[in-house]
């Protein structure tokens, strides 16, 4: 038990037994699919730019539009919830969305001279999001 004035510490970051299990067996599928994304995107640049574009005839980006809040509702709802999947989940669907929305304005324009800035970008605002979903939690 905690004393008053002392802080408890959270000792289960993704729950107890099963939930931790799952969490990270969502994890590792969701990795999976960014890679294999990520990859199909570096093989056919242009034609992932084609499907972004115009997924069931909506314009890239609304697709990229709903990806985003999907991901921010459900981060929102994560950070209500002692399990922090849901976080990931919505951090992840984000980063999508950012990636898309790269994908639809062009690698080019948003390298400044740095070919590797563009495949930052997702990758920060992922951490960002978790660093900030794990203060919440905390």
């Amino acid at each position: 038990m905690a004393r008053m004035g002392e802080e408890t510490v959270e000792r289960e970051y993704m729950g107890r037994g099963r939930s931790k299990m799952w969490t990270y067996l969502i994890l590792m599928v969701l990795f999976v699919a960014l890679v294999l994304v990520i990859n199909l995107v570096l093989l056919d640049t242009g034609a992932a730019k084609a499907g972004i574009k115009s997924f069931f005839g909506l314009p890239g980006w609304a697709l990229a539009t709903v990806c985003f809040l999907a991901g921010a509702i459900i981060f929102w709802l994560g950070l209500k919830m002692e399990t922090d999947w849901p976080e990931f989940i919505g951090a992840f669907l984000i980063t999508l969305a950012v990636f898309g929305f790269e994908l639809i304005i062009g690698f080019d324009k948003l390298s400044f001279g740095v070919f590797v800035i563009p495949y930052l970008i997702p990758i920060v605002v992922f951490a960002v999001l978790m660093m900030y979903g794990m203060k919440k939690s905390a």
